[in-house]
């Protein structure tokens, strides 16, 4: 028997719902949808509270009912439904068969008939029954297992009656309620009752004779004559009443019913509903419905229960077993186990029964090592994995390379689904198999990887103490030492398991890569990056401590220093990071002009405070002690505590897909936002040094290589011939716009310039430029226009990308990376301008990025042919920097520039800027 079923009656909670909330809630197109949100979210609301197996809407059907042939006045006040709820009826209905739940109509019936003779035959086949209504007549149908939720003042404020709530509410219990209207009537349905009959005077009637059977066969025992009289003038109207109240419970529905399943809703089907009818915010709530994944349906039974202890050498014999050099169809999964934060095993599954659990212990064993050597490094063999990067750093501190194609299915999805921010073995199985994996303990190697300072993700990661409480399934090695992992528990079954799935999310994952045309930028790109970033990461760069540890000491006194220099001009003590103290003293106390209001009160941020320097010497103050203590917060403070105290090395984490356009990002710490502009942030840069046997740091960015790529994109002659003659893109753009000689532009001429061209590649509005340069929206609309009059094919080019977007719902760069750009679908046209703007800067900073990370995978190529000692350490935006020795410099800088100068052919060429010293300040 199943637990719980729950019946709705959809048109009474549809009706509230669509008065419960605006009109105004409609898509872009002007659809309006406020019935279809308000009843989708109850209805999640009633799976999240009482999780049940199945639910089932009920429907009133078009036309009248038997009740009408009864009665022709039955519910003849109530009201039309409004035009505005009818057309949202059938959204409703699509919305809930994707959910998997049964929209039931049948002709000639009313939705309560409907949901009695479910709740009377579901009865027999649930635990409980709960119905979801806001009539009353739906009390009569309470009984021990089946119950009614109502409403009460609103639509979410609700009550669930059983026997004794009835009894309390009405004062009859609930086989009771069809007399009790028969007497008192109902309104709501027009059922007339017995004027004159109110509420007390019928419970205490059916009190004393228990129906109106027994009432009228009983009548003459009634003392009040008034109460006779009516009760024996209304005889007819109080059996019809009755029977207007009865709900029929004996209606006949298809066999399998009561059987489907709410847990199994097609989640694709659901998510494209819901971003049809643009209820952004529910897709997120989605995932604790979808189905519960059977793994017998994926596992071979033999490959769960495999529990019996082998010898090292009968695993080396099985992993040896798989390598068979020169076979094209081999694939090995791969999964890691976590503990602690730390990666402590890894899980290798060939298919069928074939899984080995390889724990750190047997790691330290020779024969392991070189079993999984050779697995790992044969090229023939697939290996597919999700985040394999930290599994390549794991495999790293034994010696071990990953070699030959590699499946990154974490990777491949994040390039499917851009905006996504982060994905692990559960969300892909959710997306891509609609399938939710129970027990979900099991985590994705870039979380097991820690936060960038455990010892596992370093270079003394095996030396490292674990205590470790890990169960599982899988085949037992013996080391002839206590398993530090054991194979019993639902962590490692779950692992197991899951690495099953692999196998299906490979293919449909590969399968859609190649419909989206997405081949080249992995395999090309992505793919090959995973393995350089891995040991960018494993390596780590070199921190000077003393020059930090002195850097803390100077920016203390400083801050010191500002703090009281700041208190003194303002004449009192008060908390500077205090938004709201900084306020009062600024504008109530000194007087100085209130530029912007924010929700909490005037602002003081930075452009705010910008605006009223020269006002001021106290607003600079302001400005450098900020700058100064976000500096140390974040960065001169936090970098000690990073460094490994095993190699002296920070090892951040780099996220591939780290942002919508496939620029690598990083985190712990966040080597990105590191200041270059100002001098305090590039003071920060000298505590990055050669590690212990290298000499310099060589640091090469790309000069210019968005306005390369516009002008190769483009092809736009004046731009390319700038480019070709090595003008100053800048000056050149000065002149053209202001109509100035090249030779005469000044500094100022060139400094708008600049803010014209990379506004052009950010998709910047007249708006923004005039606020950029401090100019009028006239002034900017006319630099703009000037702009495209000298760079024609600019304007066309851009024009182009944006009528390509709105053709197609996304951009694409040189490479065949896209990015979906859902707010060109948006009613509110500011929303839209944001979706052109990526429209337009997508193609451009997508495919510098593309660029950056194809060069170095060309640069690391070339650096490894040469057998040269140099590790690249830091990729932070457009620039690479490498560790070297002095005696290589030369060599490694003609490689350098050849490597990122020529990865790919631009019409006009890239060009690298390099420097070297012996930190990062260079």
């Amino acid at each position: 028997m199943k637990e719980k079923i729950i019946l709705i009656d959809s048109n009474n909670i549809a009706y509230r719902a669509f008065f419960a909330l605006p009109d105004t809630i409609t898509t872009s197109s002007g659809i309006i949808t406020n019935a279809v949100l308000g009843f989708t979210n109850i209805v999640l609301k009633l799976a999240e509270d009482f999780k049940p197996d199945t639910i089932i809407c009920a429907f009133d059907s078009k036309g009248p009912t038997f009740r009408h042939k009864m009665f022709d006045q039955y519910k003849i006040h109530r009201k039309k439904m409004p035009d505005e709820l009818i057309h949202q009826i059938p959204l409703i209905k699509q919305v809930m068969e994707a959910f998997n739940i049964a929209c039931i109509e049948k002709e000639g019936m009313e939705a309560d008939d409907i949901l009695a003779s479910l709740a009377r035959k579901a009865s027999g086949s649930y635990k409980q029954v709960i119905i979801f209504t806001g009539d009353k007549d739906m009390l009569q149908m309470v009984s021990d297992d089946i119950k009614v939720l109502s409403s009460k003042k609103s639509i979410a404020d609700t009550i669930i009656y059983d026997r004794e709530g009835v009894e309390k509410k009405l004062g009859v219990s609930p086989g009771k309620v069809k007399d009790l209207l028969a007497l008192m009537g109902d309104s709501s349905d027009n059922i007339p009752g017995i004027g004159g009959i109110g509420p007390k005077t019928a419970v205490k009637l059916i009190k004393q004779f228990g129906s109106i059977e027994e009432i009228f066969k009983g009548i003459e025992s009634i003392k009040s004559e008034k109460l006779k009289n009516l009760l024996g003038q209304n005889r007819e109207v109080a059996f019809m009443s009755k029977k207007l109240a009865i709900l029929k419970e004996d209606i006949e529905f298809d066999t399998g019913l009561m059987d489907t399943s709410f847990k199994g809703l097609d989640f694709k089907k659901v998510k494209e509903i819901f971003e049809e009818l643009e209820f952004k915010n529910l897709v997120n709530r989605l995932p604790k419905y979808i189905k519960i994944m059977d793994f017998k349906e994926v596992l071979p039974e033999e490959a769960t229960i495999i529990n019996k202890k082998i010898s090292l050498k009968t695993f080396t014999a099985g992993i040896d077993h798989e390598v068979i050099p020169g076979k094209n169809d081999s694939k090995a999964f791969i999964a890691a186990l976590e503990g602690d934060g730390r990666i402590c095993g890894l899980i290798i599954y060939f298919g069928g029964d074939r899984a080995y659990l390889v724990e750190k212990q047997t790691m330290e064993k020779a024969d392991a090592v070189l079993s999984l050597k050779n697995l790992f490094e044969e090229k023939t063999i697939v290996k597919t994995g999700i985040h394999l990067k930290a599994i390549i750093k794991f495999l790293m501190e034994y010696g071990i390379t990953i070699e030959g194609t590699i499946n990154d299915l974490g990777i491949m999805f994040l390039l499917l689904n851009p905006l996504k921010s982060g994905t692990d073995i559960f969300e892909i199985a959710r997306e891509v198999l609609n399938t939710e994996i129970r027990n979900a303990s099991f985590g994705p190697a870039e979380n097991i990887a820690g936060d960038g300072t455990d010892d596992d993700r370093n270079r003394n990661m095996k030396n490292s103490q674990m205590s470790l409480d890990l169960e599982g399934t899988g085949t037992n090695i013996d080391t002839g030492e206590d398993p530090v992992i054991d194979r019993s528990s639902e962590q490692v079954q779950t692992a197991l398991k899951s690495l099953a799935l692999y196998d299906q999310i490979e293919e449909k994952i590969l399968l859609s890569v190649r419909e989206k045309d997405l081949v080249r930028i992995y395999r090309e790109i992505e793919g090959p990056l995973i393995r350089i970033l891995a040991e960018m990461e494993y390596t780590g760069v070199a921190i000077d401590l003393d020059y930090l540890s002195g850097l803390i000491n100077e920016y203390e006194g400083e801050i010191s220093r500002l703090t009281g220099e700041i208190h003194g001009l303002c004449g009192e003590d008060f908390n500077i990071n205090s938004s709201r103290q900084l306020a009062e003293i600024l504008y109530k106390k000194l007087k100085f002009p209130a530029l912007k209001k924010t929700k909490t009160g005037l602002s003081t941020d930075a452009a705010t405070l910008k605006a009223i320097q020269h006002t001021s010497p106290v607003i600079g103050k302001i400005l450098e002690y900020r700058e100064k203590t976000k500096l140390k917060n974040t960065y001169i403070d936090v970098l000690p505590n990073l460094v490994h105290p095993g190699d002296g090395r920070v090892h951040t984490n780099y996220n591939q897909l780290g942002t919508s356009t496939g620029r690598i990002s990083s985190n712990n710490p966040n080597l990105q936002n590191i200041p270059v502009r100002t001098e305090y942030g590039r003071q920060i840069r000298k505590a990055f040094i050669p590690g212990k046997g290298y000499d310099l740091l060589m640091a090469s960015d790309y000069s210019q290589i968005e306005l390369r790529i516009l002008a190769h994109m483009s092809e736009d002659e004046n731009l390319i011939d700038s480019f070709k003659r090595q003008e100053d893109i800048h000056t050149r753009t000065a002149s053209e716009v202001f109509a100035v000689d090249y030779d005469e532009v000044d500094p100022d001429l060139r400094r708008k310039a600049k803010a014209i061209n990379f506004g052009i590649i950010y998709g910047m509005t007249e708006f923004g430029l005039a606020s950029r340069l401090s100019i009028s929206e006239e002034e900017a609309r006319d630099y703009i226009n000037r702009y495209f009059g000298r760079y024609p094919r600019v304007s066309i080019f851009l024009k182009k990308l944006i009528e390509d977007a709105y053709k197609n719902g996304y951009s694409t760069t040189m490479f065949g990376r896209k990015r979906y750009i859902k707010e060109l679908g948006s009613a509110n046209s500011r929303i839209r301008s944001l979706g052109e703007r990526f429209a337009v800067n997508t193609p451009i900073q997508g495919s510098a990025a593309d660029i950056m990370k194809l060069s170095t995978i060309v640069l690391y190529n070339n650096l490894h042919s040469e057998e040269l000692d140099s590790n690249m350490i830091l990729h932070v935006h457009d620039e690479l920097v490498l560790e070297l020795k002095e005696k290589d410099q030369k060599k490694i800088e003609k490689i350098v520039r050849r490597s990122m100068e020529n990865c790919i052919k631009l019409r006009v060429g890239l060009k690298v800027d390099i420097s070297t010293g012996s930190n990062w300040y260079i």
